[in-house]
């Protein structure tokens, strides 16, 4: 089980070290393209549209092949298409290349998860909350090691070490024997396990979280770097200050993941949000440099307990509800890029016809309402200190 989770763990961070490698280059694409603040939305969103396409595919192809299958093919497709972002010398090439390397990362998050899952046993509930934790240690190194490279080498440099990187670890999985995440029988129909999901207030409220969490990582990512970038910082420095704000996100993270099921309440989603909300207005009542830096390293920690409990809130929702978990990797997949897709987009466009604090309130009433719905759903549910999860991650 270690050394299987140990290669998922190591394509999540690649993955999203490619993934937030992209946000402190907007500026510098906006440049060389000559990119309007809607197209540099665009660009942030192409991926999310393809894992939010992808998600539901990925499910279907995991009970079907096996999800250490879909693994495999997920994580090749992913060192493909960072060759294509290292490559690409035009806009739409860019796009395109972006747009590919979603459909094998949001395949990674559902299948990949599903492997985990099953590999972990009893233990799932701590191992995907450290797939939070490792996706935040990944922002820490994502945008300082693309801002320094792309100063000394060019743009190419982080995509093509990426390549190389991810195309090592999935020749290590290939070569690793695991009875985990092979084909499995007797799984009910998609849409009966979809129906019984959406049923739960724990998935559902776990769903709102991933869903506010991508709005405000959405809005962040396009309208803090061209902020900074605007009040004189340049690509490395606005790497390193997100980097620094990932720092308080990882420390936090790490911390919710050790509770595991423990942190799954939604009163704790609910106080996260209205600091969220908070935080927000930071950069609502300034946008100078200490004020979005003070904004970046608070929304850290808060945004690391929204994401974090996801899985835990899942976890239980997925047994109490009787669906596998994969189904719920899947619809948490989707929403976070659904919203990671609408948010830099929209806040695009609204700053485009009004300003960037008007983005920022937006986001502000979506946690609002999301925090006064959660407020209404109830406690979670007691569970049992040592649940038996694998016929929940079977679903045998």
């Amino acid at each position: 089980m270690r050394r299987t989770a140990v290669l998922i763990y190591l394509a999540i961070f690649i993955g999203e070290v490619v993934w937030s490698s992209l946000v402190p280059l907007v500026p510098t694409y906006s440049d060389r393209f000559d990119l309007s603040k809607l197209e540099a939305g665009v660009l942030l969103a192409a991926a999310s549209l393809t894992i939010l396409l992808a998600s539901i595919p990925a499910t279907m192809l995991s009970d079907r092949y096996g999800a250490r299958a879909v693994t495999l093919v997920a994580v090749a497709g992913m060192a493909m298409a960072d060759v294509g972002q290292a490559l690409a010398g035009r806009y739409w090439m860019l796009l395109v290349a972006r747009a590919l390397f979603g459909i094998a990362f949001g395949a990674l998050w559902v299948a990949g998860v599903a492997w985990l899952a099953e590999a972990a046993g009893e233990l799932q509930a701590r191992a995907l909350s450290l797939t939070i934790t490792t996706a935040g240690l990944a922002g820490i190194v994502g945008p300082a090691f693309a801002g320094v490279l792309v100063q000394r080498f060019g743009l190419a440099a982080p995509f093509l070490t990426c390549a190389i990187a991810t195309a090592a670890v999935v020749s290590m999985m290939a070569l690793s024997s695991s009875d985990a995440g092979q084909r499995l029988d007797g799984v009910p129909p998609l849409l009966q396990t979809m129906r019984a999901a959406m049923g739960s207030r724990l998935i559902l409220s776990s769903l709102l979280l991933m869903t506010l969490g991508g709005f405000v990582g959405g809005a962040t990512n396009l309208l803090a770097p061209l902020q900074l970038h605007q009040n004189g910082l340049s690509s490395a420095a606005i790497g390193i200050a997100f980097s620094a704000a990932a720092v308080a996100f990882i420390a936090s993270s790490g911390v919710v993941a050790r509770f595991g099921e423990r942190a799954a309440k939604v009163e704790v989603g609910v106080i996260a949000t209205v600091l969220m909300s908070a935080t927000l207005l930071i950069v609502v009542v300034s946008t100078t440099t200490p004020a979005v830096l003070s904004f970046l390293l608070l929304r850290g920690p808060i945004a690391a307990v929204m994401f974090t409990i996801t899985f835990p809130l899942g976890v239980v929702g997925a047994r109490a509800a009787g669906v596998s978990l994969s189904a719920v990797a899947a619809l948490l997949n989707m929403v976070w890029a659904g919203s990671a897709l609408v948010g830099p987009i929209l806040a695009g466009a609204i700053t485009e016809v009004a300003s960037p604090e008007a983005s920022y309130l937006v986001v502000i009433v979506m946690a609002l309402a999301g925090s006064a719905w959660m407020a209404t759903a109830g406690r979670a549910p007691r569970v049992a200190r040592e649940p038996d999860c694998t016929r929940t991650v079977t679903g045998r």
